[in-house]
Parts: structure tokens; sequence; C-alpha cells
């Protein structure tokens, strides 16, 4: 295959992944994505196929592709994972780098869509990630932002309460921006992880 063609049409559907254009558990219709990004079929599968690798696409039973969802076991897990990830990179940041890495998202619009929130999220958390200067620290954050996506457009029920959340992140008037920052994140995570917990009880209780 040509490989600017399958770089621009996989270029084209993570695009699509990330603007939040596929329903968790509904199949890709691969005819309306060729048709959208100027390509036959097979660049789109192959490109695909990419995202199964990547986690972020799963197989249909009947065939094709979709985006899975996510079990809370393996929403928790995760979770964990990104938090833990993080606390690491916050360790090797100096105070000043972090302030500055962060301070682009200071403002924000609190009138922004579940996809905004989402995609806000992942640009925080790749920014603590980017202050590093760790290539491999700033691609596995990526990953895992990836795959949480739709997990946070989904969760992001409530616009205001999600920026408000967000903007924590980024309030600056603390002694120490870094221990805060770290404090953060394990709060955030906690939250989202105890509330996965309480799911998966529920369900042992049915």
């Amino acid at each position: 295959m040509d490989p600017p063609l399958h770089e621009r049409v996989y270029g084209g559907l993570k695009a699509d992944y990330l603007a939040g254009l596929f329903v968790p558990g509904k199949k890709i219709d691969i005819q309306e994505l060729a048709t959208r990004h100027r390509s036959s079929k097979t660049p789109v599968r192959e490109a695909a196929f990419t995202m199964v690798g990547e986690g972020l696409l799963t197989h249909h039973a009947d065939g094709g592709f979709l985006v899975p969802i996510l079990a809370p076991k393996e929403l928790v897990e995760l979770l964990y994972w990104h938090m833990q990830l993080l606390i690491t990179v916050l360790a090797t940041v100096k105070e000043s780098t972090l302030r500055q890495a962060l301070q682009p998202y200071a403002v924000f619009d609190q009138e922004t869509s579940a996809v905004g929130i989402a995609i806000r999220t992942n640009e925080i958390f790749l920014a603590m990630a980017e202050a590093t200067g760790n290539r491999e620290a700033t691609l596995d954050v990526r990953r895992l932002n990836d795959r949480l996506h739709y997990s946070r457009i989904a969760e992001a029920t409530a616009p205001i309460y999600s920026a408000k959340e967000l903007a924590i992140f980024t309030s600056m008037e603390v002694e120490s921006f870094r221990k805060a920052t770290r404090r953060r994140v394990e709060a955030y995570h906690v939250r989202k992880i105890d509330r996965q917990l309480q799911v998966i009880r529920s369900e042992r209780q049915i």
C-alpha cells in the first residue's frame, strides 16, 4: 500500500476517533469512512487494524470494527496505571517547567461539550508528560489517554462540573505547584476508580 495514503487514512480515522464520531459498541461503517477519507475500503481496514493493535478498536462479532465499551474492571486498571505514570512523571519535572507547561490551560470555556472536555483532559495530562522531555513517557501517557478517551466522553455528562474539575489542575496559587499537582492527579483518579468499583460491587449484588 502507498505509505502516504495509509498515513493519511490512519490520521483521518484517529481524528474521527478523538472527535467522538464513533459510538462505542456500534459497528463502524467502513464504506462511509472510505468515502469520507477519499480512499478504498482496504486502506480504511488497514488503518482500523492498526487501531485494534493500539487498543482503540476491536473486532465486531459480525465482522468489521467498533470502539469497545470498557468493562469497569478494565477501566480501573487503566485509570490506576495512568495515575501511576503521571505520579512518576511529576517526580521528574521541575516546578517552573510544570507551571509553564500547564499555564496555557488556565483559561477554560465552561460551555464546552463532552468531547471538548475529554480532549482538554488529554491535553492537560499530555502536557505533564511532555514537560519531562522524555519521549517514551509522552508516548505512554498519550496511549493511555487515547484508550480512556471514550470513557471520558461518557462521564462528562455535566460539562460545567467537568470543566471546574479540570480547572483545578491549572490553579497556580499554591506554594508548591508540583506537590499540589500530584495530589490533584491522585484525587482525580481515585474518584473515578472508586466510581467504577461501586459499579463492580453493584453488579455482584445483582
